[in-house]
Formats: C-alpha cells, structure tokens, sequence
C-alpha cells in the first residue's frame, strides 16, 4: 500500500496513539491529536483517510469533535473507540456519520487491520464513480466534489464493479 493513506489518531493516552503508530505506520502515515481541538487545527491541513477518535476527551467529547470534523470533511471515515461504557455516546457518532466503533483495550489487532480493506474500498469507490462518469451515469461535473452518494447506491456500484472484474 502507498504511503500517501493518511490516518489520524485521536486520543489523550499517549501509549494508544504509539499502538496505532506502531501497528499500522509501516505502510500508513499516521498522526495523533491528544484533544478535539488539535484533531481540528490537523484536519484543515491534511485530508485524512481515516480517523480513529476516542468518545472520551478533555474539552470538546469525541461526539463533538466528530460532528466538527464532519463540517470539515463530510466524506471522513471515522471510527469510535473507547474504554469506558459510552452506547449512547456511539450510537449519536454512528447516527452522525462514525463508520463503526472499537471498544479498548485495542486487543483485536485483526479489526485495526481492515485498514487495508478501507483503502481498497476507497480506491474502487473512486474508480467506480470516475467510470460511471465516463459512461454518463453521473453527472461529470460532480467528480472530485463532495457529492453525497446514498450507501446503498454506493454498494450496488461497487458490487456492480466487482462483477465485471469476474467477467
């Protein structure tokens, strides 16, 4: 994989940080914010692939953080984590736009590691939708915009994409 997928950590334990850095920095850039805030001021200049952020934060909580985020960069893929009991917390970040969550300790290395399978969706996805622009499913003008696709659309093309790779 590139080095230019770019992942953010959120999160003020240092040694969580480190545990994203160490796990997935080999083939990933990876950054850490210790506070809402600091993942902001990172977020207007780099354009993240993918946001780990912490429900429990000093200052703004990780809920208001992502909903900041999410006027910064709609399309950002984020994902919840947490050691303490925060469903409700989780289920407001999913109903906003976090893609899914990661209870702490990290101990299912397995799940951090679908961060390949992220990019790998990424990279169909834009493929897909430049394709289907060619083809006049699209408007062409909207590629390379944010433009909201409904999930479902989303997967159809996709499973439609991979289809015609088997053929």
């Amino acid at each position: 994989m590139k080095k230019d997928f770019k992942v953010l950590v959120v999160d003020d334990e240092p040694e969580i940080g480190q545990t994203f850095q160490r796990l997935l920095g080999g083939a990933q850039v990876v950054d850490v914010a210790r506070d809402g805030y600091e993942a902001l001021e990172k977020i207007k200049g780099t354009p993240y692939n993918l946001i780990f952020l912490d429900v429990r934060l000093p200052g703004m909580d990780g809920v208001q953080t992502l909903e900041s985020i999410k006027e910064v960069l709609p399309d950002a893929i984020v994902v919840m984590i947490s050691g303490y009991e925060v469903e409700e917390e989780v289920r407001r970040a999913m109903a906003m736009g976090a893609q899914d969550f990661l209870p702490k300790p990290l101990d299912d290395v397995d799940r951090i590691m679908t961060i390949e399978e992220v990019a790998r969706y990424l990279s169909l996805h834009e493929l897909t939708v430049r394709r289907l622009a060619r083809e006049g499913a699209i408007p062409a003008f909207k590629v390379g915009r944010q433009w909201r696709v409904k999930k479902s659309l989303l997967d159809r093309w996709i499973e439609q994409e991979a289809y015609r790779d088997v053929r």
